[in-house]
């Protein structure tokens, strides 16, 4: 086990993926996009559940707006519920 972690800290040891990415990220994003239907070809990484909370709102909302149907903003949430950031 120690040797494991050694030689995966010799590769990196944390990327919080803010533009930024690393050789298994890259690898399990083409294993994803190989296994997804046609159009299905870009993958985000989130280093936290309330980042992807966050950016799953925006992405959403954006793809509303360049689609001409800004209207569709409204979201659903649990009362008293957090997503974190």
């Amino acid at each position: 086990l120690d040797e494991a972690i050694t030689r995966q800290l010799a590769t990196m040891n944390h990327v919080m993926f803010g533009g930024l990415t690393h050789e298994p990220a890259a690898r399990l994003a083409q294993l994803l996009v190989d296994v997804t239907p046609d159009g299905l070809e870009t993958v985000f990484f989130s280093d936290s559940g309330s980042v992807s909370v966050e950016v799953a709102v925006k992405m959403a909302l954006q793809y509303w707006r360049s689609t001409g149907r800004s209207e569709k903003s409204r979201l659903m949430t649990w009362r008293g519920g957090y997503h974190g950031d």
